[in-house]
């Protein structure tokens, strides 16, 4: 078994260790394309994941868990692939690609390590083993956006080919994997007899009702901003390996608020203020367009980092029936929605009067909406 966990973490590790992954506005920005076509491309991307989420769960029930997790990563082999091509269709294409690559997945690693460890009676591992992939999967990330800015300094062309091996290598060290019998589903076969329970858990809870709606419109916002912060970071004359740099900090940032968000307490208003502060920090580089405030954006992402753990643990603890999961999948679905919205909207705006209005707009819709949502929720309730 110990072989077994092993792959799993290294793979794992492979998985999110493309160098491509969180550097590919910088991509794109250097092949022609303005902010509001890469927010088309990450909307295709998102859409794809958004329409085959259940049905491809459904697979992961049916099919070899393993033989799915590796169709994925080679489908975002090929996608990458297409983008070497070049163009805004081929560039669609390989996000189609990398989308049923997310979905094929999604659920379904896990799956198989809860299977593996049942056969050998130590499902009491499940939690300590998902906790070292989300590491590996953390370092990979923090790993490959440095070292894709420096490489991507040097050619783009080999940040692809790089991407391409990663996705390969992980490939085959499933491909090592013994093939274990499903024992836990991974829940989308159930998932429209739950539904309607769950939709009427949220329609006769205010409290899950409020803090679905300010998870989806605050952190949706947060979230989209992700995508333009390479794109932010280049306005400012820097290199691709300063931006890779910078990105990576975002991402260890994510870890660091993890680690912290202990020591906040549980103030009432305390999410409101620590998002009201990331809203000034954003509203300041905007209008500022000042390079010395950048440091001041590791504070405001830290802070909303800290603010949306409180707000996912807050929607956790008002739920009070058994359709939790389900409730959580429709949040996210709900989530991925807004931040699509988002995403056009951010990409629209950055095209229209520059990439730093993106944070104008952001910031005033984080700030207005602090204030609203509470008036909205004093209503419902």
């Amino acid at each position: 078994m110990k072989k077994f966990l092993w792959k799993i973490y290294f793979s794992r590790f492979m998985d999110s260790f493309i160098l491509i992954g969180v550097i590919f506005a910088l991509f794109f920005s250097n092949h022609g394309l303005n902010p509001f076509q890469i927010s088309l491309l990450i909307s295709i991307w998102s859409l794809t994941t958004i329409i085959t989420e259940v049905p491809f769960g459904v697979l992961a029930d049916t099919y070899s868990r393993r033989n799915l997790l590796i169709i994925g990563l080679l489908l975002r082999a090929v996608g990458f692939s297409f983008w070497m091509m070049g163009g805004f269709v081929n560039y669609a294409i390989g996000f189609v690609l990398w989308g049923l690559k997310n979905t094929l997945t999604s659920g379904t690693l896990e799956g198989l390590v809860y299977d593996e460890l049942a056969s050998y009676k130590k499902e009491d591992m499940y939690e300590e083993v998902i906790g070292k992939m989300g590491s590996a999967l953390s370092l990979g990330l923090f790993l490959s956006a440095i070292i894709g800015g420096v490489v991507g300094q040097i050619s783009f062309s080999w940040v692809l080919l790089a991407s391409i091996g990663t996705s390969l290598l992980g490939a085959f060290i499933l491909s090592t994997l013994k093939s274990v019998k499903a024992i836990q589903s991974t829940g989308e076969v159930n998932y429209y007899k739950t539904l309607r329970s769950a939709v009427l858990e949220i329609r006769n809870n205010p409290i899950v009702l409020y803090v679905i709606a300010f998870i989806c419109i605050i952190f949706a916002a947060f979230g989209a901003m992700d995508e333009y912060w390479a794109l932010i970071y280049t306005h400012f004359n820097l290199s691709e390996s300063t931006v890779g740099i910078m990105v990576a900090l975002i991402y260890g940032l994510g870890t660091v608020a993890g680690s912290t968000v202990k020591y906040y307490g549980q103030g009432k208003y305390l999410g409101y203020i620590l998002i009201l502060i990331g809203s000034a920090i954003y509203l300041l580089l905007g209008i500022t367009q000042v390079v010395w405030i950048l440091p001041l954006t590791f504070v405001a992402i830290y802070l909303f980092q800290i603010a949306n753990i409180k707000l996912e643990a807050q929607l956790q603890h008002s739920i009070t029936s058994h359709q939790r999961s389900t409730i959580s999948s429709i949040k996210s679905l709900l989530f991925e929605l807004v931040y699509m919205g988002y995403v056009l909207v951010f990409g629209y705006v950055g095209s229209k009067f520059g990439i730093l209005s993106i944070l104008i707009v952001a910031g005033s819709v984080l700030l207005v909406s602090i204030f609203v949502l509470p008036i909205i929720k004093r209503k419902i309730s």
